[in-house]
This record gives C-alpha cells, structure tokens and sequence, in this order.
C-alpha cells in the first residue's frame, strides 16, 4: 500500500515539504492553501476534507484533538506527530518515513501516530524498504546527516 497523501500543518519547516516531494510524496502545505492562520481543529477537519493525513510537531494540541475525536465519534484523516527536534536532515527522514510507515499499517483513519511508536520498530530490527541503515541512524538520532546513497 503506497504512503497516504500529507496535509502538513503550519509549524512544519518548508525544507519538510519539499524534502517529501523530492522523495514522491504528495503532499500539501497549509501555508501553501492559505490556511496559515487556520486553527488546529480547523486543520484537521481541511486535512481530512482532503483526504490527507495530517503532520504536525503539534503533540499537544492534536493529541486532544484525537482524543475529542474519538469521545464524539468524529473522524479525521489520521494525525502524524513528529518531533521538532534538530537537525532539519532528521525531521525530514522521520517524516518521510512516518509516511511510508503509514503505507504498511493499513487504514490511517481516525489514528494518530507518533515518532517514538516507529522509533521502537526501528530499534528493534524492523526496516522499511528504501532506507539505509545511515537512514536510520540519522532519524533515531545515532547520526546528524542523512545519508545519500539511498536506493
């Protein structure tokens, strides 16, 4: 199952964006649409209008989102939550790889996944296809660069 289209928030560096279309990703900024001033819920109900599963560095505010989303029975598009931590080189690799993380799970609908949920696969073995091991190293923090001899 291909990686599900991205709607990312307006705290997501624009290096995160365009580091995802590098790699074929479809995504969609809310800077981009003019919905910067959006907001959280009102980015979460445009994400899921679109289809898109959100990302943001946001945890706190789209936990609670999730978390009234399911208290209500309203559905999203699914939330992606990943660390704003630096180097920019590591929070393009989490990201690109929560995507494709999200292609091998199944349904993203209504579930919201964090950074540390992939990190604990990663650290246990499990790898998804198109990434080195210096991949790895960089997005769980063993290394600052991400690597270029990806396949």
């Amino acid at each position: 199952m291909p990686a599900p289209p991205a709607y990312l928030d307006e705290c997501i560096d624009r290096p995160i964006a365009e580091a995802l279309r590098e790699r074929g990703f479809d995504s969609l900024t809310a800077l981009e649409v003019g919905r910067g001033e959006d907001s959280d819920d009102e980015q979460l109900q445009h994400a899921t209008a679109l289809g898109r599963v959100l990302l943001t560095y946001n945890r706190w505010d789209f936990r609670r989102l999730h978390a009234a989303c399911l208290e209500t029975g309203r559905h999203h598009a699914g939330i992606i939550i990943i660390p704003q931590l630096p180097p920019v080189s590591r929070r393009q690799i989490r990201a690109a790889m929560m995507l494709d993380w999200l292609g091998t799970v199944g349904d993203p609908r209504s579930r919201l996944f964090q950074w540390n949920d992939l990190q604990q696969l990663l650290l246990s073995g499990f790898r998804l296809p198109g990434y080195s091991d210096a991949d790895v190293d960089v997005a769980v923090g063993r290394s600052g660069d991400a690597s270029s001899d990806r396949p």
